[in-house]
């Protein structure tokens, strides 16, 4: 398998978005999951990581500033025993 430089790959892209990175940990033991985010609208860039004894989810940074909590609250990580979730937001 190829190894890709995440580092190469997010400085080629001005805007990567959401995203979802899978890999092994450097001595091939550990499942390594990232995920990251990026925001264009105000609404957007107003949001961040909180662990929430489940995963993680996003959260209003400044909730005064809060649009439409539908586009950006979600639970992107999830731990359910031995497993974990990752997903792109609530639409998938």
């Amino acid at each position: 398998m190829e190894k890709i430089s995440i580092a190469k790959e997010l400085s080629e892209n001005s805007y990567p978005g959401r995203g979802i990175i899978v890999g092994r940990s450097a001595d091939g033991t550990k499942a390594v999951t990232a995920y990251f985010i990026m925001g264009r609208s105000a609404n957007s860039r107003n949001r961040i990581f909180v662990e929430d004894g489940e995963g993680i989810r996003t959260q209003a940074f400044d909730e005064s500033k809060l649009e439409d909590p539908s586009l950006i609250i979600y639970a992107p990580v999830r731990v359910l025993g031995n497993k974990t979730i990752v997903t792109n937001g609530d639409q998938t």
